[in-house]
């Protein structure tokens, strides 16, 4: 009996329990995460490093004021590099020296193709220095030079010892800047006399003082509220003085 008992107890009777499925599904959850791990690591790499991704053209849109053959040849240093590896912070930084250039919108183009489309500076008057025109933004800075066929619809401004005071200037187009488009269309000429007075020419050859540059918003209100009241024919408005906007005077 005593040897029978010894007999159940051997290894024969030890049973196999099934494995946890919990426990089956973590090892599962392992090795799938470690086998798109170690994708994503080689995607990287690829993206990163491979020449199979490296730039060979660079497209241009959206620009007007710099050449499509000026910006290539800015960017010619990205040739070569690998898509991933450029971002609009290293194209602005080949276009620093394009004035006109205020932004860049960048997108890659498998392959090979770097697409750049560049955001340019609104320009908002012709700068006059003797036979030179240049045209200028809005903050005064010059943005591109004219030929004698270009006839820019733009309000002039012509140099003289006070516009060529950097702060008086960077005023003045700051004015023009703030001007709504069918207004800016209608002025002829912009002077200043000092950095707190500015005086706009209309085409109408009416005579706008501006004064500077604060209050843009309510001054604008005010001349456009100004042009559009009803005219006197017999005593025509030849002066509009909005330097302080809530005493306007029209004389």
């Amino acid at each position: 009996m005593a040897g029978k008992a010894g007999h159940g107890q051997g290894p024969n009777n030890v049973l196999d329990l099934p494995e946890d499925p919990g426990v089956r599904a973590r090892r599962r959850w392992l090795i799938g995460g470690s086998v798109v791990a170690g994708l994503v690591v080689v995607l990287v790499l690829v993206l990163t490093f491979s020449p199979i991704l490296a730039i060979k053209s660079v497209t241009v849109s959206g620009n007007s004021l710099v050449s499509d053959r000026t910006v290539e040849q800015a960017l010619e240093p990205l040739h070569g590099v690998p898509l991933s590896r450029v971002g609009t912070g290293r194209v602005m930084e080949l276009l620093a020296g394009e004035p006109a250039v205020k932004d860049a919108i960048v997108q890659a183009e498998a392959p090979n193709t770097l697409h750049v489309q560049v955001v340019e500076f609104v320009p908002v008057a012709v700068l006059l220095e003797g036979k030179k025109r240049s045209l200028v933004g809005p903050e005064g800075q010059v943005l591109a030079s004219l030929r004698a066929k270009d006839k820019p619809k733009l309000p002039t401004i012509r140099s003289s010892k006070v516009t060529k005071d950097p702060k008086v200037f960077s005023m003045l187009t700051r004015v023009l800047s703030e001007l709504p488009d069918k207004l800016l269309a209608n002025v002829d000429h912009a002077t200043a006399t000092s950095k707190d007075f500015v005086e706009l020419k209309l085409n109408s050859g009416q005579l706008v003082i501006w004064g500077n540059d604060q209050d843009a918003a309510l001054k604008t209100q005010v001349l456009e509220a100004l042009l559009g009241a009803p005219k006197d024919k017999k005593a025509p408005i030849k002066v509009y003085d909005i330097s302080s906007p809530q005493h306007p005077v029209a004389r």
